[in-house]
């Protein structure tokens, strides 16, 4: 019996060094939410960690190689929201991370505009961009999460028209901040997080002091009984709940409180008339 060229994909990938594609996230409710998700409604002590890798027009950045290896060590599952351009710059850098199966992927645009002054097609094209650069890897995206956290229902409406729900966070962990300390982003993590939390940092080499804080946050959460789970499954097994942004420089980002829905989903940060 012949076998099938489907079931050879997965071996295929591991040849080239790429990790197998999360499964896709079933189809979105029939209307799009009037606000982004930012934390899930369980009563599962699970939270998300979920990293920015963002590029622009006018930096490339870097890779923070120590987070990615802390991430290895601790076997902890993250969802790395990058942009297109990250991707494009970044091959090596991704080589690794498709190759991690804890790794999953959301799209961050595909230059970090601010994305609620942009008409509605180039809107569409910055989401397109990043999901053809991931394609590229064999992955493609759990979610959008909207550069700088800005958001309003046009955005909200396009991207869910591209089957993909909007993500924020309700943890802040300060990292891209140069008044962060160690101590400060272990504080706003450690201390903030709840059950369904989406807790926010940056692997791009902005986060300046995320890999001496992270061993200590994944511990702190540890103590307090929480688990790890990947973004994807986090938005599958809880419903919606509200609350305002936590953690350092959290005043920076004014949280919005969620609106209740029926579908499983809630809300966050920035919305933009």
């Amino acid at each position: 019996m012949m076998t099938p060229l489907s079931s050879l994909l997965p071996l295929w990938l591991a040849l080239r060094g790429v990790g197998v594609p999360a499964a896709p996230l079933p189809p979105l409710r029939t209307s799009p939410l009037s606000r982004p998700i930012s934390r899930v409604n369980t009563q599962e002590p699970a939270v998300a960690i979920t990293f920015d890798a963002c590029a622009t027009k006018k930096g490339w950045y870097g890779f923070d190689h120590d987070v990615f290896d802390i991430l290895k060590r601790e076997q902890v599952p993250a969802t790395v929201f990058v942009s297109g351009r990250w991707v494009d710059t970044h091959p090596e850098a991704m080589g690794e991370l498709t190759s991690d199966p804890l790794i999953a992927f959301g799209d961050h645009s595909y230059d970090h505009p601010h994305m609620t002054q942009l008409p509605a097609g180039r809107v569409g094209e910055e989401i397109d961009q990043t999901e053809a650069a991931l394609g590229r890897y064999g992955r493609h995206s759990v979610a959008f999460r909207p550069p700088f956290g800005e958001w309003n229902r046009r955005v909200i409406e396009i991207v869910h028209g591209k089957n993909l729900a909007t993500v924020t966070w309700d943890v802040v962990s300060g990292d891209p901040s140069l008044k962060t300390t160690t101590a400060a982003m272990i504080r706003a993590v450690v201390g903030h997080a709840r059950s369904g939390s989406i807790i926010v940092f940056h692997i791009n080499g902005r986060g300046w002091k995320t890999h001496e804080a992270l061993p200590a946050i994944l511990s702190g959460l540890r103590e307090r009984g929480f688990r790890f789970v990947p973004l994807s499954e986090l938005m599958r097994g809880g419903g919606p709940t509200g609350g305002p942004v936590a953690g350092a420089a959290a005043g920076t980002m004014a949280g919005t409180a969620a609106e209740s829905q029926p579908s499983g989903l809630p809300a966050a940060p920035r919305a933009v008339p």
